[in-house]
């Protein structure tokens, strides 16, 4: 299947979100106001150092060895979109090149999210395209015609949906659901202002523990713990 018309988030969320990159660890915040879900796993590195975006999901679902579905997302990506392409589980078939890097640029793409392999790294980190993918091989994907653009896909233990908000930076990837985006946005605006309140508290000679009254909370474990075990 392959959809070339997507529902994006509004321009001005986008920017709101773009916004956010000036605090240091913008995903980890993300994270947190998502339930501390929608976080991308630990083996997603990013292809050099200092790569932060946000961006607009553009998804590929790929055979194991099937360029073909990526090389159409490119097409039908627009200014400030990500390439999100679900390997099907191959690590070890580029999904990724100088070429493509050289295409997207040319659509306005501003980043590539793979949950497999990349190559011509040292192309690629020479042109400064952001990539964050599992790991870097020589041989490369066949072009079949077989995948599938703009649907629901699973990229690195996340539910990515066309049109979602991705957003990278030194921590890892985190994923907003596009009906979330708004609310999530508002959220992380309120924690980053908050955390620094609390950084200021803490640099002034607080603990973490103090702040969030660490005490109360263990009290709090134990007396369900010990309720709990005398009800049995």
């Amino acid at each position: 299947m392959i959809v070339e018309e997507i529902e994006r988030p509004p321009l001005d969320l986008l920017e709101e979100f773009r916004a956010l990159l000036r605090h240091e660890s913008v995903t980890c915040a993300i994270s947190d106001c998502m339930g501390r879900f929608n976080a991308m796993t630990s083996d997603m590195r990013p292809l050099f150092e200092g790569i932060r975006f946000v961006g607009t999901a553009v998804t590929v679902k790929t055979l194991a060895s099937d360029l073909a579905a990526a090389f159409k997302a490119i097409d039908v990506s627009q200014p400030g979109d990500v390439v999100v392409i679900d390997s099907h589980g191959s690590v070890n078939t580029a999904f990724w090149g100088e070429n493509m890097t050289m295409s997207a640029l040319n659509r306005g793409v501003v980043a590539a999210v793979i949950d497999g392999a990349c190559r011509d790294v040292e192309e690629i980190r020479r042109i400064g395209f952001p990539v964050i993918c599992k790991g870097i091989v020589p041989n490369v994907a066949a072009i079949a015609g077989y995948g599938d653009v703009n649907v629901q896909i699973q990229c690195a233990g996340v539910t990515v949906s066309p049109g979602d908000v991705v957003i990278a930076d030194g921590n890892g990837v985190v994923v907003v659901p596009l009906g979330e985006a708004a609310t999530v946005l508002s959220k992380a605006q309120r924690l980053l202002a908050t955390e620094c309140i609390v950084q200021d508290k803490i640099r002034a000679g607080a603990t973490i523990g103090e702040l969030i009254k660490v005490d109360e909370v263990f009290e709090s474990t134990f007396a369900y713990q010990h309720k709990a075990a005398k009800s049995e």
